[in-house]
């Protein structure tokens, strides 16, 4: 295989390349991964293909699970995060029916109330897969203690996935992290006239829009292994 500029490289150094080129750009964005700040837990995995294979930064290794479908990934956070959206690195050409076609996210403050956000639909994916969150609340960023990514299904009715890398971005130089969040608040419906605002008080929408998220002096969060 050749570059634009004739130059030779193997099949491994075009993933690398089109992985390492992906990060650039979401540098270049102002993004930062904050995933090294959360716990992460999969529905089940398949020996050498854990955890440790999908967090190493590297195209070449995977998450693969090993169990009935539907597959469940979890990110959990201390604090509440800012999540500008999500990057999934997926390669059809190599995974085949491993690889991801369908699936969902859900975000709360933990099991007992995520809420389904987003739902995504790949075709024969090959490299970065970003899932942006613009559309789900006012501020443009998803705002939770908890993730749940749902893989549904995939390619070829495939029964096991591949996923090759995950990252949970966020903007540099916003409060990524923030503190204060009451997580046993609940929302006081009477203080909303739905019908003079046509509001849906019930909606997935007007819940993440009520997460109260207090922020406080950011990190430098490239060099924190866990939040302090």
């Amino acid at each position: 295989m050749r570059s634009a500029e004739g130059e030779q490289f193997s099949k491994d150094d075009s993933e690398e390349i089109l992985f390492n080129k992906g990060l650039t750009e979401l540098n270049n964005l102002g993004l930062i991964d904050i995933g090294n700040l959360a716990a992460w837990e999969v529905s089940s995995s398949k020996q050498g293909y854990d955890l440790d294979q999908l967090r190493d930064l590297s195209p070449l290794t995977f998450w693969q699970s090993d169990g009935q479908q539907p597959h469940y990934l979890v990110i959990k956070f201390t604090k509440c995060v800012n999540i500008e959206r999500l990057s999934i690195f997926l390669n059809y050409n190599i995974d085949e029916s491993y690889t991801p076609d369908k699936l969902s996210i859900f975000a709360g403050t933990g099991e007992h109330d995520l809420i389904e956000v987003i739902t995504k639909d790949f075709f024969e994916p090959i490299g970065w897969q970003h899932i942006g969150f613009e559309n789900i609340s006012n501020s443009g960023y998803l705002k939770c203690y908890m993730l749940k990514i749902k893989f549904i299904s995939n390619h070829q009715n495939g029964k096991d996935c591949h996923v090759r890398c995950i990252k949970v971005m966020s903007l540099d130089n916003l409060n990524s992290i923030s503190s204060g969040v009451n997580i046993n608040k609940s929302i006081d419906y009477n203080d909303y006239n739905d019908d003079e605002n046509n509001i849906d008080i019930y909606s997935n929408e007007f819940k993440l829009n009520s997460v109260d998220c207090v922020g406080f002096t950011s990190l430098k969060l490239q060099s924190e292994s866990q939040i302090r």
